[in-house]
C-alpha cells in the first residue's frame, strides 16, 4: 500500500474530534495527582507518623511498575472482587489509575521542591509564632512551587501522552478513535502518522506555554 496523502490529512480533523476526551482526561489526572503528590510529599517532608509509611509504599508500588499493567490490575483485576470497580466507566477507572500513578512522581518532585528552602527561613516563621501548616502555606510552598513547577509541568507532559493507553480499556481518546479508523480501512501507516502529528503539536504548544510561564515565574522573582 502506497501512502496516501489525501486520507493521511482527512484522519487529522477525524481523530483531533476525540481530543477533548484525552483533554479531559488529563486535567481530571492532574488535579487528583496533584492532590496524592502533595499530600504524600507533605508527609514525608513532616515524617507523619504512619501516613508518611504509607505514603512511601504508594510511591514505591506506583514507580515501581509499568502504567499498563496497573491499568489492567484495576480495571480487571480489582475488578474481580469489587462490584463498585466492575460497574465503574473506562473513563473514570483511567483517570484513578493516571492520577495515582502520577501522583508518585509528582510526590517526589513536590518534596525535593519542598527541601530546597532554605531552613532558616523555616525557623524564623515558627519565631513568628507560626504552626506547621502556618508555615507551609505562607512560606514554603510559595517558595517551592516555583522551583517544582518544571517538573510538575513535565509531569503533566508525561501525563497526556499516558493518558493514551486508555484505549486499551474501551476509552474513545485520540488513540481510541485512531484503532477505531484503522480497523476500517487497514490503512496503519496513514491513521498513526496523524496520531503522532496531533500528540506532537500538542505537546510542542504546551512546551511553549511552559517556558513562558518560567520567564514570568523568574521575572517575578
Amino acid at each position: 500500500m502506497v501512502f496516501d496523502p489525501v486520507y493521511f490529512l482527512e484522519m487529522i480533523p477525524s481523530i483531533a474530534q476525540a481530543l477533548d476526551v484525552t483533554a479531559a482526561l488529563s486535567v481530571i489526572a492532574l488535579i487528583f495527582s496533584l492532590i496524592l503528590g502533595s499530600i504524600a510529599a507533605v508527609a514525608e517532608y513532616y515524617k507523619l507518623p504512619v501516613l508518611n509509611p504509607l505514603c512511601r509504599i504508594y510511591i514505591s508500588v506506583f514507580r515501581g511498575t509499568p502504567l499498563l499493567p496497573q491499568l489492567f490490575f484495576f480495571y480487571f483485576g480489582v475488578a474481580y472482587f469489587s462490584d463498585f470497580v466492575k460497574d465503574m466507566s473506562p473513563m473514570t477507572a483511567s483517570a484513578i489509575v493516571l492520577s495515582l500513578n502520577m501522583g508518585a512522581y509528582m510526590a517526589e518532585n513536590i518534596r525535593g521542591a519542598l527541601l530546597s528552602v532554605d531552613p532558616g527561613q523555616i525557623e524564623a516563621a515558627f519565631s513568628f509564632g507560626m504552626t506547621r501548616l502556618q508555615a507551609m502555606v505562607r512560606v514554603i510552598a510559595p517558595q517551592a512551587f516555583r522551583v517544582a513547577f518544571p517538573s510538575l509541568f513535565n509531569n503533566f507532559i508525561d501525563l497526556i501522552k499516558g493518558s493514551s493507553i486508555a484505549f486499551v480499556v474501551g476509552v474513545v481518546d485520540i488513540m481510541g478513535q485512531a484503532k477505531m479508523e484503522a480497523a476500517i480501512t487497514f490503512r496503519f501507516f496513514e491513521v498513526y502518522a496523524a496520531v503522532m502529528l496531533i500528540y506532537w503539536v500538542i505537546i510542542t504548544l504546551l512546551g511553549f506555554v511552559q517556558k513562558k510561564i518560567e520567564l514570568w515565574c523568574s521575572a517575578a522573582y
